[in-house]
C-alpha cells in the first residue's frame, strides 16, 4: 500500500479519474484546499537546504533555470493565452500560472530521471526565494485593476512563506529522519485533495464546454510537451551534459499547478482554476514522455 501511496503518477491519475466519475465531494472538500496545499508545500520544501545554497558558484545555471521557467515557459503560456483566449476568467487563471514558480517536485523528478538533482535543489530554492517578489509584480502588472495587493501578500505569506518556515521547523524535529521516509505520502495526499477538488469543481465544464476546452488544451500541450521538447532538443544541440539537460527540461516545462489552482481560486473563483485543472493532466503525462526522451538520448550516446 505504501508503494502505491508514494507513486505520484498513480495518485494524480486516480484523483483526476475519481473527480470525473464522482465529483460530488469536491464542494465539501473545498475548505480543505488551503490546508492541503500548505501540507504538500511544507513537506516538499523540507528538501531545500538554505545553508547549502551556493548561489555564486551556480549563478549562471540558476539564471538559466530562472529564464527557462519565468521567461521561456511563462512567455509561451502568455502568448498562447493572448492568441487563443477571450474568456476573462481563463485569462486570469493562466496569468496566475505565468506568475507561479516551478513545481517543487522538480527536485524529485530530477532524481527519478537521473538529472542533476543538486543543481535542481539549488536552482529551485533560489527561484522560490525570488518568486516572493516576482509573483506580486507579475500579477499586478497584468491584473492590477482586478486584484487587491494586500490579498496577494496574504496569499503569498500563507502558501509560500508559512510552508517555508514550517519546513525549517520540521527538519529540526529529532524524529525527522523517520518522518522523512513517509513524507512523499503526505505530499501525494495533499496533491490528491488539490487535484480532486479543482477537477471536481470544474467537472461539468470539463465534460461539456468543448469550445472552451480546445484552446485551453492547446495552450496546455504547448506549455508542457512542446516546451519540454524544445528545451531538451536545444540542450542536446548545445552538448549540455545529459543530467543537467534533463533538469533544464524540467524547469522549462513544469509549474507549481497546485499552488496556481489555489491562488486562482482564492483570487478569482472556480472558473479561473480550469487552466490548472487541464494542465495538471498534461503534466502528469509529461513524466513518462521525458523518461522516453532521456532513454532515447542514453541509447544514442551508448
Amino acid at each position: 500500500m505504501k508503494r502505491i501511496l508514494k507513486n505520484s503518477s498513480i495518485i494524480f491519475i486516480f484523483a483526476a479519474a475519481l473527480a470525473f466519475v464522482h465529483p460530488d465531494l469536491a464542494e465539501l472538500l473545498e475548505p480543505c484546499l488551503i490546508p492541503a496545499i500548505i501540507v504538500l508545500m511544507t513537506f516538499s520544501l523540507t528538501e531545500i537546504e538554505l545553508r547549502e545554497l551556493d548561489v555564486r558558484t551556480n549563478l549562471k545555471p540558476i539564471l538559466a533555470a530562472l529564464g527557462l521557467n519565468y521567461i521561456f515557459l511563462s512567455g509561451l503560456t502568455l502568448v498562447g493565452a493572448v492568441l487563443l483566449l477571450k474568456d476573462a476568467s481563463l485569462w486570469r487563471g493562466f496569468i496566475v500560472m505565468v506568475a507561479t514558480p516551478p513545481a517543487v517536485g522538480i527536485v524529485a523528478l530530477s532524481t527519478l530521471l537521473k538529472g542533476d538533482t543538486k543543481f535542481a535543489l539549488v536552482a529551485n530554492t533560489s527561484i522560490y526565494a525570488l518568486s516572493i517578489l516576482l509573483m506580486p509584480v507579475i500579477l499586478l502588472l497584468f491584473l492590477g485593476n482586478t486584484i487587491n495587493p494586500l490579498e496577494i501578500l496574504k496569499i503569498l505569506l500563507e502558501l509560500i512563506v508559512l510552508p517555508l518556515i514550517l519546513s525549517r521547523a520540521i527538519v529540526r524535529i529529532p524524529r525527522y529522519e523517520q518522518l522523512k521516509e513517509d513524507k512523499d505520502i503526505l505530499i501525494n495526499l495533499g496533491f490528491f485533495v488539490v487535484i480532486y477538488v479543482i477537477i471536481g469543481l470544474n467537472h461539468d465544464v470539463l465534460l461539456s464546454e468543448y469550445g472552451l476546452l480546445i484552446p485551453v488544451s492547446i495552450i496546455g500541450i504547448i506549455r508542457t510537451f512542446f516546451a519540454c521538447t524544445v528545451v531538451f532538443g536545444l540542450g542536446r544541440a548545445l552538448n549540455i551534459p545529459s543530467d543537467r539537460n534533463i533538469t533544464y527540461a524540467l524547469f522549462g516545462s513544469y509549474k507549481n499547478l497546485g499552488l496556481t489552482a489555489t491562488i486562482a481560486l482564492l483570487l478569482f473563483g472556480t472558473r479561473a482554476t480550469i487552466p490548472s485543472a487541464v494542465c495538471i493532466l498534461f503534466e502528469v503525462l509529461m513524466f513518462p514522455y521525458l523518461s522516453m526522451l532521456t532513454k532515447r538520448q542514453r541509447l544514442t550516446l551508448s
